[in-house]
C-alpha cells in the first residue's frame, strides 16, 4: 500500500500487517521517541511510483463531470469514472502506435 505521510499511523500499519500488504509510508518528522524493536523500512523506489497514481487523480479530478459529480446514483459515477479511464488508456495506447 503506497501512501504519503499523513497516513503514518500505527493502526493503518497494523492493518496492512494484518492482511498481509506492504506498507510503503514514509515515517513524519515528529519529535518522538523510536518505539522499541526493528524500525519500519521505507522502500524509496516503490514510493516514486506513487506519482503515477496522483498524477491519475489530478488527471480525473480536472475532468468536470468526474471532479464536479453530476450523477445521482454510485454506480452512475463508478461507470463513468471506468468509462474516463478506459478513454485515457486507449488514447496512450493509440498515441504511441502513431
Amino acid at each position: 500500500m503506497l501512501a504519503d505521510k499523513g497516513y503514518d499511523a500505527e493502526h493503518l500499519r497494523q492493518y496492512c500487517d494484518r492482511y498481509r500488504m506492504q506498507p510503503v509510508i514514509p515515517l513524519r518528522t515528529m519529535k518522538r521517541k523510536p518505539k522499541p524493536g526493528l524500525p519500519r523500512l521505507f522502500d524509496r523506489p516503490k514510493y516514486r511510483q506513487r506519482n503515477i497514481i496522483e498524477r491519475m487523480f489530478g488527471w480525473l479530478k480536472d475532468s468536470h463531470r468526474i471532479g464536479t459529480r453530476y450523477d445521482k446514483l454510485a454506480r452512475s459515477f463508478a461507470a463513468m469514472v471506468t468509462l474516463a479511464c478506459t478513454l485515457r488508456c486507449l488514447r496512450q495506447y493509440f498515441s504511441y502506435r502513431t
